[in-house]
């Protein structure tokens, strides 16, 4: 499970929930209008794969304990297969 445009390999909590959706490659919606061709009207309709999460290194919560945290930030990401397929539609 990895990032089409980065090769950025998943790890983790992330690399569990690609795992079960079955993707091998994933991007993001902004990755998507990266590649050429590509426009939001497009992606319009594909379905994303999965919910992945990242830690901010900046924005902190404090926790029901009072011990201070990373903000958990999610986003969603798509089969890069599905958005693909959509550049020769």
């Amino acid at each position: 499970m990895q990032n089409y445009i980065t090769k950025y390999e998943y790890t983790g909590a992330n690399a569990a929930s690609l795992a079960a959706s079955g993707a091998d490659e994933v991007v993001t919606f902004k990755q998507a209008l990266t590649i050429e061709g590509m426009s939001g009207k497009k992606m319009k309709g594909i379905k994303k794969c999965a919910t992945l999460i990242r830690f901010s290194k900046k924005d902190k919560v404090i926790d029901e304990n009072g011990v201070e945290k990373p903000k958990p930030i999610f986003f969603s990401v798509f089969d890069a297969q599905d958005v693909l397929k959509r550049l020769t539609a």
